[in-house]
């Protein structure tokens, strides 16, 4: 290898090392990050009109009230004995898998089903204390369909649960 040859290479070292260290270079942003107002100028902060940040008002609102739409609509009291109930949770978590695949109200249909569970569990534990992990299962995975958007396994749950409220109601 000659000199020229020679020199060639270590030049053509030297601009890849120094391309490849250029490329890694670090850019810093040094706005306060603890500070979301930093960028903003006065009239924005105050929304132009001297009003104050949201977080800053505490006046109370005087046009209504504030209503989670996610809630239920109506609340009622669940009166039954499990053997009332059992069946009842069976007719709700028929219907799950079709409101989950359509445009029903799949959160309150789970969400009077679990209610009503949490009104038996103690009735089903002591008169059959071997059902309940079964059950619960049964619950849990109608909940998980419905947080999921998997209507198949509403359909597993509630077939599933039909075999339980049998062994409960002696229909097997």
């Amino acid at each position: 290898m000659n000199g020229r040859t020679r020199f060639g290479s270590v030049l053509l070292v030297a601009s890849a090392t120094a391309a490849l260290f250029t490329a890694c270079s670090t850019t810093v942003d040094e706005t306060d990050a603890d500070d979301p107002a930093a960028d903003l100028s006065e009239a924005e902060l105050t929304g132009g009109e001297g009003r104050e940040i949201a977080e800053d008002d505490t006046s109370p609102l005087d046009t209504g009230e504030i209503v989670d739409p996610g809630a239920p609509a109506t609340t009622f009291v669940i009166e039954g004995s499990a053997a009332d109930l059992l069946p009842e949770i069976g007719i709700e978590m028929s219907r799950l898998s079709a409101e989950i695949a359509g445009d029903g109200d799949e959160d309150a249909t789970i969400a009077g089903i679990e209610a009503m569970w949490a009104a038996i569990i103690d009735e089903v534990e002591s008169t059959h204390p071997e059902l309940v992990d079964g059950i619960q299962v049964t619950i849990v995975m109608a909940r998980t369909a419905v947080d999921r958007n998997r209507p198949a396994d509403g359909d597993k749950a509630f077939g599933l649960l039909n075999d339980f409220v049998d062994d409960y109601t002696g229909d097997s």
